[in-house]
């Protein structure tokens, strides 16, 4: 599966102008982050999700729809505020803008399905730590549940990060799951 040109230009229109509109995208932030995030996918691996140009903006805006839908359900008194919660999901996997290149060999293509290959020329960080450092660094700032969520969301081998997460974090990571199985339900289609 891939999109069209017009679905990668329509996801990063929704995706640029909903983060401006909230404040939690400006312009060094998104200078930064650049063509490489419009083309970036979501994951390297066919067998994964969304592992095609423009996949990461497109698996963004799952997570939100799938997010929003799971903080409507809750009680009053549990829901997350709005605002935060589209702004974690929109930065949280913001680390990966660079994170992927294009896979050159036809056969790891073919035989396995592995569509990019992992930048090397990056320093080491998971994705949730990059998310933050490009976000930070750009002049975002997070309250402390925001923070913690988007740093905790790709520790799944971190007890503390899984019992001691935020609502906020908890919201995100099952949309996430969410998402990455109806990527995944709409590549078999």
């Amino acid at each position: 599966m891939s999109l069209t040109v017009d679905r990668v230009a329509k996801n990063t229109q929704k995706y640029f102008k909903t983060a401006s509109d909230n404040g939690f995208m400006n312009e060094t932030l998104a200078n930064s982050l650049g063509q490489d995030f419009i083309k970036a996918p979501a994951s390297h691996l066919k067998i994964l999700n969304n592992a095609f140009e423009g996949g990461l903006i497109d698996h963004l805006l799952n997570v939100t729809k799938f997010a929003v839908n799971i903080n409507n359900t809750l009680p009053e008194e549990m829901k997350a505020e709005h605002k935060s919660l589209l702004k974690v999901c929109f930065l949280h996997q913001i680390g990966k803008a660079k994170m992927y290149v294009p896979c050159t060999s036809e056969w790891h293509q073919k035989n396995l399905g592995k569509m990019y290959d992992f930048n090397e020329e990056d320093v080491s960080m998971r994705v949730g730590e990059r998310s933050i450092f490009l976000a930070t660094s750009a002049g975002i700032t997070f309250t402390d549940e925001e923070y913690i969520a988007i740093l905790n969301f790709d520790k799944s081998d971190d007890k503390m990060a899984e019992y001691h997460n935020s609502l906020l974090g908890d919201i995100l990571k099952a949309a996430s799951i969410l998402a990455i199985k109806y990527e995944k339900m709409k590549s078999d289609e």
